[in-house]
């Protein structure tokens, strides 16, 4: 008997400890950040501290009782949190990829979600009760839901990888920043290594990032904040944001602005839906953009990151794309230099030059829910040969995406635009110049035959088919 209750306390023991490190409550991980990315993580044998240094909140998160005398904190949460409200699409991108997508029961507006993993069923309207019913709600402000907002950036002043190092933050609410660590850490090494492969580009493509808006007035913009700045630089694009404009509604300025760019990427709000290539020609004053000159005009290259949405039409990149800057430096290399990696698949970016706007639905032909892509990172292979291309880029789109053929035209570079342009005015040349001579011997034949004919040969003028010996 007593023999058995040692065995049974040693198992009942052992497993209270297995349950322990199963579920992790009280284990606090150090880990490091790479990006200074906005936050800090202090750990302490009781608690952590995840402090904001960009709103200058900190967040106190404990897993037994909350600690008593320590000064500065101002919320304090009981952590791993089991339920989850979303105020901005990031929070979901990021609980998706640290596979805690049934914690998020509430959000802002469940229709706007474009995970198609979720439960609707479960998600219900992020109100005044539902706050209630969580245990933090994840939002762009830090005071939006009392004690249990916590905030998220959502603006571009955050370069990709800062952006997406903030996953490490949600992960410390379910004490899992190993594995948070873990991915970030892949998801770094491959975009640094896309960043370093497009650094030896030899004609570096001009590109721009633009936004029209109207707040009482027109404004037009060329958009250089870090996120956009860095996703062009990594992609091996050069630009003059010194350009962008003081007075931003002064239309033709804009234009003299980006008339240097071959691709220009937009983030305005279009809302006529398959006719938003006219409806941007229209807001940014392009009446006859065929005869413009300009070589991204010209070129159709107009390009934006709505792609993937949902069946509503909602964009899917700021719930995924955020997370995956990698995956989004890809999609704007395969715009700007298709041939370094053909087989690519386009996920965000969205050619609007075409007269077919291709959206792809995220469904489960491009989504695989038990093997969700956002959370699985292709290493990338170092290499310093690729200095870039000047092909078609109509075939190599065609090779990416079927989406991104149009009957009307091609989606082609603007460099490939240029030297396409070259050879056809050259053969132009050419041919006029056969045509003007041919003319001209007719001309000067027709004028001898004339001459000819009024001539004294024997009182006879001279036929055309002796003519010819003349001509």
């Amino acid at each position: 008997m007593k023999r058995f209750s040692a065995l049974a306390l040693a198992t009942a023991v052992a497993l209270v400890g297995n349950l322990g490190i199963a579920r992790g409550d009280c284990s606090f991980d150090e880990i490091s950040l790479q990006t200074a990315p906005g936050f800090t993580i202090t750990i302490d044998k009781e608690y952590k501290v995840l402090e904001d240094t960009i709103a200058k909140v900190k967040y106190g998160l404990y897993c037994d009782s909350q600690p008593k005398g320590v000064d500065g904190v101002d919320k304090w949460f009981k952590v791993p949190v089991s339920s989850v409200g979303v105020r901005v699409p990031i929070a979901s991108g990021f609980l998706e990829a640290l596979g805690q997508r049934d914690a998020l029961t509430a959000a802002d507006s469940p229709g706007n979600l474009t995970n198609i993993c979720l439960d609707a069923s479960k998600i219900k309207s992020l109100d005044t009760d539902e706050q209630a019913n969580v245990d933090v709600v994840f939002s762009s402000d830090a005071a939006s839901d009392g004690d249990k907002s916590v905030r998220l950036p959502t603006d571009d002043s955050l370069s990709p990888l800062q952006k997406a190092e903030w996953i490490k933050f949600v992960a410390a609410f379910f004490n899992d920043e190993k594995s948070s660590d873990s991915l970030f850490s892949s998801i770094a090494d491959a975009y640094n290594c896309h960043w370093s492969n497009l650094q030896n580009v030899a004609q570096q493509p001009h590109a721009y990032w633009v936004q029209y808006s109207d707040n009482g007035k027109p404004s037009y913009n060329i958009i250089d904040s870090s996120y956009q700045k860095s996703l062009l630089a990594g992609a091996g694009a050069t630009n003059d944001t010194s350009k962008a404009l003081d007075d931003s509604s002064d239309l033709s300025k804009f234009q003299n602005a980006i008339k240097d760019a071959d691709f220009v990427i937009d983030q305005t709000n279009l809302t006529e839906y398959g006719k938003r290539a006219t409806e941007w020609y229209g807001k940014f004053g392009y009446s006859d953009p065929q005869n413009s000159g300009v070589s991204f005009l010209l070129s159709r290259n107009i390009w934006r990151t709505d792609k993937y949405t949902s069946k509503s039409g909602v964009s899917n990149f700021p719930e995924f794309g955020y997370v995956r800057p990698d995956l989004v430096l890809q999609d704007i290399i395969s715009v700007l230099e298709p041939t370094y990696d053909s087989g690519h698949t386009r996920r965000w970016m969205l050619w609007l030059g075409g007269t077919n706007e291709d959206t792809v639905v995220i469904d489960a032909d491009n989504y695989d829910c038990k093997s969700p892509w956002i959370s699985s990172v292709t290493k990338c292979t170092a290499r310093s040969d690729f200095t870039g291309g000047d092909t078609d880029t109509s075939e190599s789109s065609e090779k990416a995406d079927d989406s991104d053929k149009d009957n009307g035209g091609s989606g082609s570079s603007g460099r490939t635009g240029k030297i396409v342009g070259g050879v056809i005015g050259a053969f132009v040349v050419v041919v006029l110049g056969i045509v003007g001579l041919h003319y001209f011997n007719r001309h000067r034949r027709n004028a001898r035959i004339q001459a000819l004919r009024q001539s004294d040969f024997g009182g006879e003028g001279i036929n055309l088919h002796d003519a010819r010996r003349f001509s």
